[in-house]
C-alpha cells in the first residue's frame, strides 16, 4: 500500500478526497499520469484515520457503582 496525495488540493473538500492509501500497482499508474504524488503514510494517518478515532472515543461510558458489603 502507497499514500497518495493529489498535486492540487482543493481545501474546501474533506481531506479524504485528496489524500488516498492505494494497492503499490494502482499508485504508480496515478504517479505516472501527473495529478497524483506520493506522500508519507504519517500524513494519512494525521489527517484521515486518526479524525475517524477520535469520533468513537468522544463517547463515553457510564459505570455503575455498587455499594460494597461489609
Amino acid at each position: 500500500m502507497k499514500t497518495i496525495i493529489k498535486v492540487e488540493i482543493d481545501e474546501d473538500f474533506p481531506a479524504s478526497s485528496y489524500i488516498r492509501r492505494v494497492k503499490d500497482v494502482d499508485a504508480v499508474s496515478y504517479v505516472k499520469e501527473g495529478e497524483w504524488k506520493y506522500a508519507s503514510k504519517s500524513l494519512w494517518k494525521e489527517k484521515i484515520r486518526d479524525i475517524k478515532k477520535e469520533k468513537t472515543i468522544s463517547k463515553s461510558k457510564k459505570k455503575s457503582k455498587k455499594k460494597e458489603k461489609a
